[in-house]
Parts: structure tokens; sequence; C-alpha cells
């Protein structure tokens, strides 16, 4: 009887393991003709992009002969050398014929490759202060491209930083236009520690003093608001904003794209400030919650106090066209599946305890509901 007794927890522990795997291992695969753009890939690391690709693995979306979608060559872009800190060994612009081949095109990061972080080597770190470029920015052919996916009815989604420098001028207003966004040149992010030489760009510490006419003397968790070289806002947490300064909000009536999002989820990374076009319909915003100071800051730089995070575009003929305000795929997750069905409501759940800005927090609470409904949404079949 005592081992009788001692068999049922076994074997209760044993089932709630083997469900989930079981399920995860039987779930149906459901085929999406995918075109990613990352021209960010100085290292074989593939950050801009394989937060997504895990997410396409674990929700077995897969290419149409049936295999799997692999981050590390499955994309458009900057293709990384085998050596770190040698230039991409090859690159790949995107065309007419590539978006004529997909349901959904997905611009995922085009700032490109700088001939100073190649320097790190093998400790591929991202350089602090400005170099020149190797290849990036988006062209003119390209936004023409991703533009005309709509006219196909087919689902474009584009996110920071897209839009800002290098892309040239003509390549970012055609892209405007099929987003229905307007960029305001102003781009943030946020540190936790302003005072790390190791973490804060040299040259952002040079905007702040050449504006401001004094040195750089912070500390402590804050957001950095830039435009151009031209001027540079600090806004300290627990000084100009609250602990948690810059968090993101569903709109009113909740969009059924992001019902399974959560709203007051904390921002931790770069962001762009964007205005939306009536022909867009804005379904989450960047919120700040501000103190006196840091309220009259954003004040004087005529900079709103809750702002565009995430607008879809749903054009006549058809299709969507979807921008994300943020570095939303930039996540230096572990890449490795979880072969658990319900894993994704799990992180949902635990992610949700966490305080302080978190790229994970961010990624399992909001962007991850977010772009299953946007994948579902884009043509998946069975």
């Amino acid at each position: 009887m005592k081992s009788l007794r001692w068999a049922w927890p076994i074997l209760a522990a044993t089932l709630a393991v083997f469900m989930p795997w079981a399920c995860y291992e039987t779930r149906p695969a459901r085929r999406l003709d995918l075109c990613v753009l990352d021209k960010t890939v100085p290292f074989r690391n593939w950050y801009e992009h394989r937060s997504l690709y895990w997410l396409l693995l674990h929700l077995n979306v897969v290419k149409a002969d049936g295999t799997s979608y692999a981050f590390e060559r499955d994309y458009l872009g900057a293709y990384p050398p085998p050596v770190p800190g040698d230039p991409p060994e090859r690159t790949r612009d995107l065309s007419v014929e590539d978006v004529a081949g997909a349901r959904l095109i997905y611009l995922a990061d085009t700032y490109g490759v700088y001939r100073d972080d190649l320097k790190s080597k093998g400790r591929m770190e991202a350089a602090l202060e400005r170099s020149p470029m190797v290849y990036g920015g988006l062209t003119l052919q390209e936004a023409r491209a991703g533009a005309g996916a709509l006219d196909a009815g087919k689902t474009l989604v584009a996110e920071f930083n897209t839009l800002g420098s290098p892309t040239g001028e003509a390549a970012r207003t055609t892209l405007e236009a099929a987003l229905g966004v307007r960029w305001t040149r102003w781009i943030g992010r946020y540190f936790s520690r302003l005072g790390d030489v190791g973490e804060v760009p040299q040259w952002m510490r040079n905007d702040y003093e050449r504006e401001w006419k004094k040195p750089w003397r912070f500390e402590g968790p804050g957001y950095v608001l830039m435009q151009g070289d031209a001027h540079c806002e600090v806004l300290r947490a627990g000084f100009e904003v609250d602990t948690v300064g810059l968090t993101i909000e569903r709109e009113r009536p909740v969009d059924p794209h992001l019902a399974r999002a959560a709203d007051g989820v904390p921002y931790p990374y770069w962001f762009d400030i964007v205005e939306d076009t009536p022909e867009a319909t804005r379904l989450a915003s960047f919120t700040w919650h501000t103190k006196d100071a840091g309220r009259l800051r954003l004040k004087a730089r005529e900079l709103p106090e809750r702002f565009p995070a995430v607008t879809r575009r749903a054009p006549p003929r058809g299709g969507a066209a979807w921008y994300f305000a943020g570095d939303f795929a930039d996540n230096p997750m572990d890449p490795r599946p979880v072969p658990l069905a319900g894993y994704l409501a799990f992180r949902h759940l635990v992610e949700g305890l966490k305080l302080a800005p978190s790229e994970t927090a961010f990624y399992w609470r909001f962007y991850v509901p977010m772009m299953e409904t946007i994948l579902n949404d884009a043509g998946l079949s069975r």
C-alpha cells in the first residue's frame, strides 16, 4: 500500500510533463511564405530577428516545402562571416521578386553593419562610437517593393530602426506612406545604468555635452531621447519619471489582434517617436509616467506623453501594414526550443511578476501574443 501511495504523485508528475510534450510534438504544421529583412547582423548571433524565428518554430510555422524556418539562413540582408570581425560574407537586398513569393514581409532592422562594430571580433559587441557604414539602410527600391506588397493584399510589418538613419529620405517617405506614420526624428532608449561607459554610447554623451554645455554625470536607470545630433534629453527614473517610466498600453476598445497582449508592460530598449496619420489605426501607445520635472522637460521639447507604439493601416485593396515603433524583435533570448505546449501562456504569467523594464517580459507579455494573431491573419495554412 505504501508503494501504491507514492505511485500516484509520481504518475501525476510524469503526466504533467508528458502531456505538454506530447501535445507539442503532435501540433499541426502551418505553412506561411515569410520574407524577413535584417541588415543589422555583424556577428553570428542574429539578435535582431532570432526571437521571431523561435516563435515560428514553437508554433510550427513552416516553409512551403514543409521544413522549419532557420534564423541563420532564411532571411535577407547581411550574412555574417565564420570569423567574427570580418565584413559580411555576402549581402542581399529585398526585391520585388522576394515580395511576390511571400505572404508576410517583415522589415526587422535596416540600421546595418559598421566598421568599428567588427573591431570587437570574438567579443561580438557593438561599438559605442559612430564609424563608417559597411552595409545598411533601406533603399528606395526596397521601400517600393515593401509598399507594393499591400497592393497584392499581403501583410507588411516594419519596426525600429527601419525609418531612421541611415535610411534615406526618399525611401523613408515611401515607407511612411505605406505604413501611415510620420517619423519625428526623435528616438530613445532605456538604460539600466546611465553611468555605465560600456553601455551608453559615447556619441550620445557627446551630443548631450554639446547641447547642454556640461559633462554627462548621470547614474542609475533612465531614458535618453535624441533628435539627430542636435538635441539630447535625459529622463532619470525617480527624478523626471517614475521607477517604471515608459510602458506600452493598448488603446480602447482593444483591437482583437492585441486581445491577449498585456497592458502596462515596461518597455526596455530602443524606440522612436512617430505620429500616426488618419489612414492608420493606433492599436497601442507608449505612455510616459512622469513626475513634474519630466512633464516640463517633455513640454519644452514639444514631445507627447503618449505616442504610437503599434499602428495598423488597412489599404482599400486589402492587406495590412503594421508599424512597431520599437526594437520589438531584438532579443538576446536563448534560441533553443522548449518542447512544451502551454509554454507561451506560462511565460506570459511568470514574466508579469517582473517590476523593472525587461526584454524578456516585453517579449512574452506583449510581442508574442500580438505576433501570433498577425501570423494567423497573414494566411497560415495546414
